[in-house]
């Protein structure tokens, strides 16, 4: 595992919005670094943003680096590691963005006769960080997916909750019952079962690609994909204050692979921020949660003592695993209430909270709450009123090249020997070092770009992309192929699908998974922060395997790297 300052997950960094932020980072590791502040535009410091071969030199063993820049945004974000798969070995940390005086802020919407009561709970948030785990090394688990020739990264073997948490072995019995109807039928057209660690059996893979396909699963150790073994372990407990009526709460995907359904019992969520900007606030029982979001969260502290569960469950149909932490209630007569049975065991026979979910993060009634991310709507509008001009759409097509673990945009597996490039990309004239025409977009400053990105391959599944430098407005999403050369053309022909009025405006966005039919997306941004950045997958094991973009933004007026950089 990955420690950053002797800990996991890395310390909370606490800062207030318009500071200077100053980081070091010592590599004491043998291998090769970097750190990406996940959310932060780096606005004028695009030398900070972490990204190997893209906007610096890789930090090599023995070496320290200096990430400086200016916290010109507010909400919740994290850092982690940007080198090949070490997000998966432990290598992330929260960070909180104090919002300065005089932000707009929607909490008068929540509960107008108690705005001071959510200010100050928005004060104390509590990060939630959210992760699923293997017992496997993120190189171990590269050359395993090499020597198998399949995708075994989808196997995990824990998810966890700051860090907490322990193997957990369902019954045979729960693993039959809670498996996916869609995964069912064709598991019982081909003799197949889930293995006793919840996960497909590696033949579904030879299926999904096609019996063409070579795999050798007789390579992989039996508990990377067959066996499972419980484990004890320590469970998180989140204590609510004592005093207050409301509590907030910063919930932080670090998932290497899984999708979250995330809730806690009997507690609905007021959702007020989703990746580090204000929403006008809905009001749910259930997140879901994509690898790299983030949503700030307010509960209201009205129910009667005791413990609730706080459910994390994978929503992706490759594994069966869940787990519980613990909100729990004190008072001044009984303090630490709820700690004692939790800390340092997986029993949870002492909740007896109604969940709002089942073990597969499905809800457990049709009144259930979900989070969709197309109610919500930013606060105050972002999205400009006359509609910008489009000065380029680019495709960009997705799916796997030859296996089921490389992964590429428009055919072309990323090489990560740009990692290694040396000067990096941002320290050259944007067309001194071209990575290849199709995975590097190049841009002009003070325009707006289209990104259609296209699913149109079958059985393949949902894509949370990450844009570095800003956030992008989610316009458009459907079924079937996209028969057009731009946007405006398809909202002509079919209006319903687009939202040019309010569209989600995040960092973070979710590409739709196929069936036997395509899906697409499209989305929009402006142009208004020059440098080399990177759009890629944040389910690890694809931008491992090649799911990445160079996105030269802004060549017109390209930064100046400090010397102290270059050198």
């Amino acid at each position: 595992m990955i420690l950053i300052n002797g800990q996991y997950p890395g310390p909370l960094l606490e800062i207030r919005q318009g500071d200077w932020v100053e980081i070091e980072v010592v590599n004491n590791m043998p291998f090769n670094t970097s750190v990406h502040a996940h959310g932060i535009h780096q606005t004028n410091t695009p030398w900070a943003d972490g990204v190997p071969g893209l906007t610096q030199r890789p930090i090599q063993p023995g070496n320290c680096f200096k990430y400086s820049w200016y916290a010109n945004q507010y909400g919740s974000y994290f850092y982690h590691a940007h080198s090949r798969g070490q997000i998966d070995d432990g290598a992330y940390g929260p960070i909180t963005i104090k919002p300065k005086p005089g932000i707009p802020k929607p909490f008068s919407k929540i509960a107008p006769t108690e705005v001071d009561l959510l200010e100050e709970a928005e004060s104390n948030t509590t990060p939630l960080v959210l992760s699923d785990w293997r017992h496997r090394t993120s190189d171990e688990t590269w050359h395993d997916q090499v020597a198998s020739g399949f995708a075994s990264s989808v196997c995990m073997d824990s998810l966890l909750v700051n860090g907490k948490g322990a193997v957990d072995c369902w019954s045979r019995k729960d693993i039959d019952a809670l498996t996916s109807p869609d995964v069912v039928e064709l598991f019982s057209v081909n003799g197949l079962q889930m293995t006793d660690k919840g996960c497909v059996p590696p033949k579904f893979f030879q299926l999904s690609l096609g019996n063409s396909s070579v795999i050798d699963a007789g390579v992989l150790a039996p508990e990377v994909f067959e066996v499972c073994t419980p484990t004890e372990g320590s469970r998180e407990v989140i204590e609510a204050p004592q005093d207050k009526r409301w509590m907030s709460l910063d919930i932080i995907s670090t998932a290497g692979i899984d999708t979250f359904a995330f809730s806690i019992d009997e507690h609905p969520l007021w959702v007020y921020s989703v990746d580090s900007h204000y929403i006008e606030p809905l009001k749910v029982d259930v997140l879901t949660v994509a690898n790299g979001d983030r949503y700030s969260v307010f509960i209201e502290l009205d129910k009667r003592h005791g413990n609730y569960g706080i459910r994390v469950a994978s929503l992706a149909l490759t594994q069966l695993i869940d787990t519980t932490a613990v909100l729990s209630y004190g008072d001044q007569e009984s303090p630490g209430y709820a700690t004692g049975p939790y800390a340092n065991s997986t029993d949870t026979d002492n909740i007896t909270s109604a969940p709002y979910t089942l073990r597969n993060g499905q809800p457990t009634s049709d009144n259930t709450t979900v989070f969709k991310q197309a109610d919500m709507i930013s606060f105050p509008p972002q999205y400009p009123i006359t509609a910008p001009e489009i000065a380029q759409t680019i495709f960009m097509t997705m799916g796997n090249v030859g296996n089921s673990y490389t992964w590429a945009l428009n055919a072309t597996p990323f090489n990560h020997i740009v990692d290694e490039m040396n000067p990096p990309l941002l320290y050259q004239p944007p067309f001194a070092s071209n990575p290849g025409g199709n995975i590097t977009i190049t841009t002009n400053n003070n325009t707006w770009v289209d990104l259609i990105l296209l699913n149109p391959f079958p059985h393949q599944p949902p894509h949370p992309i990450h844009k570095h430098a800003n956030r992008v407005f989610i316009i458009g999403i459907g079924t079937g192929a996209f028969n057009w050369t731009s946007v405006a053309d398809a909202a002509e022909a079919i209006p319903d699908n687009f939202n040019f009025v309010s569209p989600p405006f995040k960092d973070g966005f979710v590409t739709p998974g196929t069936d036997l039919e395509p899906t697409w997306l499209a989305v929009r941004y402006h142009v208004i922060n020059p440098g080399a950045w990177m759009l890629h997958c944040h389910i690890q094991s694809h931008l491992t395997g090649g799911m990445a973009m160079v996105i030269l933004d802004g060549v017109d007026e390209w930064p100046q790297v400090p010397a102290e950089y270059q050198s």
